[in-house]
């Protein structure tokens, strides 16, 4: 059960990188949230799944896989947009009272991380 779990949440590590690296660079369609928002949320996930894998081969004595290694996805400013192309979507984001900002965030992905 434990490895099956181990397998589950390195698949999913490797599937919330690839969601942030894509709301990074595309940006997501949440109507009342800026791109940086989903991003931090995302990377709250990465972190939540290295936990578990880290519980996991602590409770049985293994070695940590290569997906805890993989980089985790930096904290962004709240307030990013991968574009401004969602015309109404930045509207309703700057009625809200968001000061977006459109900077590109970077992610060395070749950096290996523990946390």
């Amino acid at each position: 059960m434990d490895d099956e779990l181990l397998t589950e949440y390195g698949k999913e590590i490797q599937e919330r990188i690839r969601c942030w690296k894509h709301i990074n660079e595309s940006g997501s369609n949440d109507p009342g949230w800026p791109d940086g928002v989903n991003m931090n949320l995302v990377r709250n996930h990465v972190l939540y799944y290295k936990r578990k894998i880290m519980e996991i081969c602590e409770t049985n004595n293994w070695e940590l896989p290569g997906e805890f290694y993989l980089p985790t996805p930096p904290l962004v400013k709240q307030n990013y947009m991968a574009n401004l192309n969602q015309k109404e979507r930045v509207e309703r984001l700057r009625g809200y009272g968001y000061q977006l900002q459109t900077r590109k965030q970077n992610f060395d992905d070749a950096q290996t991380s523990i946390l």
